[in-house]
């Protein structure tokens, strides 16, 4: 099991960075083509909205996983040892309600996006869909990631998710 999770660790790693650095290029891309070349592929920019899209739903499981994602820190401050866990863990569980929402939500959109096969109001026509599908992989991962989260604050497990000013945390 350990070594499924290093590798779900390294494939949203690598797919943030790879989208988000994508993204970037292809902007970059754009704005020297419009400026320098007067000219502009506007399916570029189609392109910059999903990588900047899916980045953003799969990255958030990583911030789970560093221990910088919204949470009471001043409160878990304030308590104990005990208390801190009991106050991450109802955070936990209200962030894992959301994820599952998302991925609910992400599903039944990108199903009747699908099913009525919408598409974009411009000259292009790309589907909707994959917005949807990306709501859906992002709340998927971000529930996994909550509950990995939530089984190792309880384990004493010290590779538990903290957020701290030498990891680069909040």
């Amino acid at each position: 099991m350990s070594i499924l999770l290093r590798g779900l660790d390294v494939f949203v790693d690598i797919a943030t960075g790879a989208l988000f650095v994508l993204g970037a290029i292809a902007m970059f891309v754009m704005v020297v083509t419009r400026y320098g070349f007067s000219w502009s592929d506007p399916s570029v920019e189609i392109l910059v909205r999903y990588c900047m899209i899916w980045g953003t739903f799969v990255g958030i499981a990583a911030a789970v996983r560093f221990g910088v994602n919204i949470r009471f820190t001043l409160l878990e401050h304030l308590c104990n040892d005990a208390g801190r866990r009991i106050i991450q863990t109802i955070a936990h569980v209200i962030t894992l309600l959301l994820a599952l929402g998302l991925t609910v939500s992400g599903f039944t959109l990108a199903d009747e996006t699908l099913m009525f096969d919408e598409r974009m109001p411009t000259a292009l026509r790309w589907p909707i869909w994959p917005f949807h599908v990306a709501i859906f992989a992002g709340g998927f991962l971000l529930s996994i990631q909550i509950i990995r989260s939530i089984v190792m604050l309880w384990q004493n497990n010290p590779e538990a998710p903290q957020a701290s000013a030498d990891s680069g945390g909040v």
